[in-house]
Parts: C-alpha cells; structure tokens; sequence
C-alpha cells in the first residue's frame, strides 16, 4: 500500500496547515477520539506513523470542543483528504475541485439525492 503522507514539512506552510487541519478536526472530536482517528488513517494508508504521532504531539496544545466519535461524517474525512493532499504536496485534480460544493449540496439538500 501506497502512503499518501510520509512526512511532515518543516516549513511554515505544512505547520500552519497542520495546526489548521487539527483545529478543523478538534471541532468533532476530543484529543482521545482524534488519536483514534489518527491511527485509522495510518491503517488506510493516509498518514505514515511518523506523521501521526506528529500530529497528536502538536494537537496536545490545541484546545478540542469536540464530542463525538472518531467515526465521522464522509465530508469530514473528504476535507481529511484534501488537506493530506495539500500536506503532501501533491497537485489537487481539477475534476475534484469542486468536491466541496458537491459535499456541501449532498449533506444540505439531501432531497436532491432521492430524486434521481
């Protein structure tokens, strides 16, 4: 299985986009739920080991309001996604761009869904 992050950037760039992506996250879950949350993307291939316990180290001074489970929402592992991407480095295809929108529209409007 392919990694999609291996390492954490040292630049201000990743840092940055990590502490938001773990901000984005602790909105949903507390610090116990998102290790778990952490250890199911390595499981899947997302993050490496190094990178999750980066990120539970640098999630440890970010203050959590969330309550739930690990086991979240798609639109909240797709955003995952993307800023794994965006960590990455890689190149967002442009045929995904708009996935936000399409998320968006699934979970605000669910009677579009059922009418096809």
């Amino acid at each position: 299985m392919s990694m999609l992050l291996k390492r954490l950037g040292e630049d201000i760039k990743s840092h940055i986009l990590a502490e938001r992506w773990l901000g984005y996250l602790l909105q949903y879950v507390n610090h116990q739920e998102l290790e778990k949350l952490m250890n199911y993307y390595q499981e899947i291939g997302w993050i490496s080991n190094d990178v999750k316990e980066n990120l539970i180290k640098m999630a440890e001074g970010i203050t959590s309001s969330g309550k739930g489970s690990w086991q979240l929402p798609s639109r909240v592992h797709l955003t995952s996604l993307l800023f794994i991407t965006a960590l990455a480095g890689m190149d967002i295809p442009r045929e995904i761009y708009g996935l936000d929108t399409y998320v968006k529209i699934f979970t605000e409007t669910p009677e579009e869904i059922f009418s096809v």
